[in-house]
C-alpha cells in the first residue's frame, strides 16, 4: 500500500483553501459611478452589492467550516494511503469550484438556477466529505483512542447537515431563491459551534 505524507498532503490542501478563500472576495469590486460626487448614485451601486456580499460571507464561512473539520479529520489520520489521497483531492476539486457559483448567485441572487446551481456544487463537496467520512469508518488508519461510534456519529451528521439540506435547498431555490440562501447560510453556522466529539478532543490533546 502506497502512503503519502501526510504533512505534505496537508499542506498542499490548505494551500489551496487559502487560494480559494482569496479568489472569493475578489468578486467584490468597487463599483464605477458617472458622477464621482454623487452620494445617491454611489449607495445605489453599493446596495446591488448587497446579494454579493452575502453570498461571499456565505460562501467564505463555508470554505472556513471545511478547512477546520479537514484539519480535524487529518488530525486522527494516522498515514495517508493512495485512496485518502485522491478522495481528499475529490474534496479540493469541489471546493475550489465554489467561487464560481457564489459570483454566479451574487450576480444573480433572484434567479433560482443560479441559486441551485450554488447548492448543487455544494452538494457534491457533501458528498466529497461523506466519503472521506466511509473510508475512515472502514478503511482509514484511524489514531487507536478515537471510538468507532464516534467515526459512525461524523458520518450520520455529514448526510444530516451536509448533502442533505444542500440537495433541499436546490428544490427550495424554485420556491424562493432567497429561502435557499438562508438555507446555505444555516448549514455553515450549524458547524460554527459543533459539539464536543472525540475527532475535536484528540485535535486538541495533540496541539
Amino acid at each position: 500500500m502506497n502512503y503519502f505524507t501526510k504533512g505534505r498532503v496537508e499542506a498542499f490542501s490548505d494551500g489551496i483553501f487559502a487560494i480559494i478563500v482569496t479568489l472569493l472576495v475578489l468578486e467584490i469590486k468597487v463599483p464605477h459611478i458617472a458622477d464621482h460626487d454623487s452620494v445617491g448614485e454611489l449607495a445605489a451601486q453599493l446596495w446591488n452589492l448587497v446579494p454579493k456580499v452575502i453570498a461571499w460571507m456565505i460562501s467564505f464561512l463555508t470554505v472556513c467550516v471545511i478547512w477546520v473539520n479537514h484539519h480535524r479529520i487529518f488530525e486522527v489520520v494516522r498515514n495517508v494511503d493512495q485512496s485518502l489521497f485522491w478522495l481528499n483531492a475529490n474534496l479540493l476539486l469541489w471546493v475550489s469550484l465554489i467561487p464560481f457559483p457564489t459570483a454566479l448567485m451574487g450576480d444573480y441572487p433572484r434567479n433560482p438556477l443560479a441559486v441551485s446551481a450554488y447548492g448543487a456544487v455544494s452538494f457534491m463537496m457533501g458528498i466529497a466529505f461523506l466519503l472521506i467520512r466511509i473510508y475512515m469508518l472502514r478503511c482509514g488508519e484511524i489514531a487507536p483512542d478515537v471510538p468507532r461510534e464516534e467515526l459512525k456519529r461524523g458520518v450520520r451528521n455529514v448526510i444530516l447537515y451536509g448533502p442533505t439540506p444542500y440537495l433541499i435547498g436546490i428544490a427550495v431555490a424554485w420556491i424562493h431563491p432567497f429561502l435557499a440562501f438562508g438555507l446555505y447560510a444555516f448549514v455553515s453556522i450549524y458547524f460554527i459551534f459543533p459539539q464536543a466529539t472525540a475527532l475535536e478532543r484528540k485535535s486538541e490533546t495533540s496541539s
